[in-house]
């Protein structure tokens, strides 16, 4: 089965976990969801400038994503996309997870049938300094947002990267976790179908 295709068995209301490492061809995935969903639709929540190396990498293998598509930009210097909303991720923890939140409530809820890209957000912890209060907060505003009908999320992060506490209480919280290696072998690990141990074409 094509990634593609399995995109289609994905609900309103989930949230999948999208495992890659530093070489795997993770903008792949990335630009399906856009393309079978529909670029009009996604919200990019984009953490220190985490999805332009991916459009990077997908503008040299000759894919587009559009300029239009709307951003939220926590933290980077760059100023591609709609940027709606901006958040300084290197102030206080709680009061830019407080605003993020009721940031996203918000749009929700005005925006029925939003498809979610969260880009990186392990990129968070080291700037709290790997504290494990800042791990369990960060992981529970992803979690409240499960069972939300108004979206579907995706959340991709880098397990070369990311603290393992942060990866394993996704894995537990989230109702899918997709993971694609370094040669682009992309494993269904966890679904609420069964699915699970069933290989994806990346496309």
């Amino acid at each position: 089965m094509r990634f593609s295709e399995y995109l289609s068995r994905i609900g309103p209301g989930e949230t999948v976990l999208i495992e890659h490492t530093s070489l795997s061809p993770y903008p792949r995935l990335f630009h399906a969801i856009g393309s079978v969903h529909g670029w009009e639709k996604v919200l990019l929540i984009d953490i220190l400038d985490s999805t332009m190396s991916a459009i990077r990498w997908l503008r040299l293998a000759g894919f587009t994503v559009p300029q239009h598509t709307k951003r939220i930009k926590a933290g980077g210097m760059s100023e591609w996309g709609e940027v709606l909303f901006e958040v300084d991720p290197y102030k206080d923890p709680g009061i830019f997870l407080s605003r993020l939140s009721k940031w996203l409530r918000d749009y929700y809820s005005k925006n029925p049938g939003t498809i979610a890209i969260i880009m990186n957000p392990e990129r968070l912890i080291p700037l709290q300094n790997n504290n494990p209060r800042f791990v369990v907060s960060l992981t529970n505003l992803s979690v409240a947002f499960i069972g939300n009908s108004n979206k579907k999320a995706f959340y991709f992060v880098n397990t070369d990267l990311a603290d393992k506490r942060y990866v394993a209480l996704l894995e537990e919280a989230f109702t899918r976790v997709i993971r694609i290696g370094d040669e682009g072998k992309t494993v269904i690990v966890k679904s609420p179908g069964e699915e699970e141990g069933a290989s994806l074409e990346p496309v």
